[in-house]
């Protein structure tokens, strides 16, 4: 998030580094399932390493669009009524980037579950990927449906979680685009 809000609000910084975001960032994430395999061995580690490097992407990409769909205008006034840079990221940009970041976070928790799944699926010796990989190579469907259920089940839950949460955290962003509106 950090680096995202930084690249969007620095142009030089954007442009120094757009051409490697946008190689890496197409790369199938389970491409790099046995380069990870390679340097951090089969486990846990290597499947949070594959995880995060799938998530960052979408939360990337919307932090810097968020960032750079900021009016300037708000920022040169904040600017000129002497709010320093950092004040202005601060007070100014990260709430406005905030939906955009939020949405980011939002991708990143299905794309989190589904990389998981896989990487149980690949290398794992437990977790709901590994159970229905084992109960379809057993020839038990029925098991199989059940786990491909629970996976389904549990991003539906995680997803309702996450809009609580969401609409928590964002509640002053809907009184304020509520507000408007009038």
């Amino acid at each position: 998030m950090t680096l995202g809000i930084v690249l969007g609000y620095f142009k030089l910084a954007y442009s120094l580094s757009e051409s490697l975001i946008e190689f890496l960032r197409p790369m199938p994430s389970v491409a790099i399932i046995p380069v990870a395999i390679l340097f951090l061995g089969i486990g846990d580690a290597m499947m949070v390493a594959v995880t995060v490097y799938a998530c960052a992407w979408p939360i990337l990409i919307n932090t810097i669009a968020g960032v750079k769909n900021i009016d300037r205008t708000l920022i040169n006034t904040a600017r000129t009524f002497g709010l320093g840079r950092w004040k202005a990221l601060r007070k100014i940009v990260l709430p406005a980037a905030s939906p955009y970041i939020v949405t980011g976070l939002r991708v990143s928790l299905a794309i989190a579950l589904i990389l998981v799944t896989t990487s149980e699926m690949i290398v794992g010796v437990s977790g709901l990927g590994f159970f229905i990989l084992d109960e379809e190579r057993s020839l038990r469907t029925d098991n199989m449906y059940a786990g491909i259920f629970l996976v389904a089940l549990l991003g539906y839950g995680l997803n309702r979680l996450f809009l609580v949460l969401e609409k928590r955290a964002m509640a002053w962003h809907r009184r304020m685009t509520a507000g408007e509106q009038i």
